[in-house]
């Protein structure tokens, strides 16, 4: 057993990685542990999109209005994988209550203003504090729409990005070629935002971040989490496979296996795996440099460094089930329907589960009838975006300071 408590972070994805390294800035002792390998999970495949144009939980009326015609479509942008039904009964009808009532909805737009505002500055910091930049390109981003109709239907989103300060040009479909060459003469209206920033290499952030962490003192650990001893309101130590480690405090950041490390403590993450697919290609005729993203179809299309990333889709499942590889054979026709001729031999596809609660609003902040207890999962589809900013939030948290009021509606608790 270690003498000395730490603060441990269960999980080495990259939120859980970029929320050590501001422990340790705020001079805490911290142990990172996770039972694979930084990076190795949902925090390995995605977007690499820093999204922080999303200020629009998923639950909301027009999704469900829209819902059992996209759950139909097994070809549409979300699914569900047919076999989890059973299990996914309970977190849909709390999905559709959060997505009828204007109160759950307003709390997610209210939310996310500050979450996202606080990720612009958090992410600036974190490349240059921890040595990024090369991993980092600022070419900007944009989504395109193949119809008037569908480029209308986003007109409520991109008004509340207004409201809250974002920049961005609406485009033509010949305006949109120009900045994307190669995108389909279909392309009719582009939404194009010009400070969109992005990485090359999503897993190599979380492993650089770990290099970082370790350099400056931090301990990485590989090890499988079986129990939590508690004294009063304070978990005093977490209990491993074959070892215990002394807890000055936790933090849970384990993606959607948090939900099986918040029963051993208490309280309920309903968590759900939002499967995400991506296929990476060979960049033949690759003439843009920055992700775009075609609106109607769910997904986006990011030049890396290792290839072309074709990423996106739902498929709402239960965990641990068989990949429908389908839904990446999905994704290579829908690049050849948005950039004919764009992207060669495939060279590798990946599934992952990002965490999704069914108010699609993060956890984060100290966890019900625990002092010591702090939470940072159910991010999503934007973990790469938030998890600086949730990083730094749980750091001043632990330092004594509210968070902002809005973020009351990420209260690890509200799910009892």
């Amino acid at each position: 057993m270690t003498t000395e408590a730490s603060i441990i972070v269960i999980g080495a994805g990259i939120v859980g990685t970029a929320t050590a390294r501001a422990l340790q800035r705020a001079g805490h002792p911290v142990t990172l542990l996770d039972s694979a390998e930084p990076g190795r999970a949902t925090s390995y495949g995605n977007a690499g999109f820093i999204a922080i144009d999303h200020v629009l939980p998923l639950a909301r009326p027009s999704t469900l209005k829209r819902l059992p015609q996209m759950l139909m479509d097994r070809n549409g942008p979300l699914t569900v994988h047919p076999p989890s039904i059973p299990h996914l009964l309970p977190w849909m009808a709390r999905f559709a209550r959060a997505a009828y009532s204007r109160a759950e909805v307003r709390k997610g737009t209210d939310s996310f203003g500050p979450l996202m505002a606080e990720a612009n500055v958090a992410w600036k910091a974190e490349i240059q504090a921890s040595g990024l930049g090369e991993l980092f390109k600022t070419r900007g981003a944009l989504y395109v729409y193949e119809s008037e109709l569908s480029f209308a239907a986003g007109a409520e989103e991109r008004e509340l990005q207004r409201a809250k300060g974002t920049d961005f040009e609406i485009v033509d479909g010949n305006r949109a070629r120009e900045l994307a060459p190669g995108l389909s003469s279909h392309i009719v209206r582009g939404v194009y935002y010009s400070h969109g920033m992005h990485t090359i290499n999503p897993y190599r952030v979380v492993t650089t971040l770990a290099e970082r962490f370790v350099a400056d003192g931090g301990t990485v650990m590989r090890a499988r989490v079986r129990g939590f001893t508690r004294s009063g309101n304070q978990v005093t130590s977490v209990r491993l496979t074959d070892s215990e480690l002394p807890a000055k405090a936790v933090v849970i950041a384990a993606g959607r296996a948090s939900g099986e490390l918040t029963r051993l403590l208490g309280f309920n993450a309903p968590l759900v795996a939002e499967r995400g697919y991506h296929v990476m290609l060979a960049p033949d005729n690759v003439r843009f440099d920055m992700p775009v993203s075609p609106a109607e179809r769910g997904f986006f299309i990011t030049p890396m460094e290792d290839g072309l990333r074709v990423a996106g889709t739902v498929e709402l499942a239960a965990p641990h089930q068989p990949p429908s590889w389908h839904r990446a054979d999905l994704l290579i026709r829908h690049l050849k329907d948005i950039f004919p001729g764009v992207g060669g031999a495939e060279l590798s596809r990946w599934i992952g589960e990002r965490p999704s609660l069914p108010d699609f609003r993060p956890a984060i902040g100290r966890a019900p009838r625990l002092a010591n207890v702090y939470c940072g999962y159910g991010h999503q589809h934007v973990g790469l975006t938030l998890a600086t900013a949730t990083g730094r939030l749980i750091a001043r948290q632990m330092e004594g300071e509210e968070l902002p009021t809005a973020l009351a509606a990420c209260d690890p608790g509200r799910f009892g």
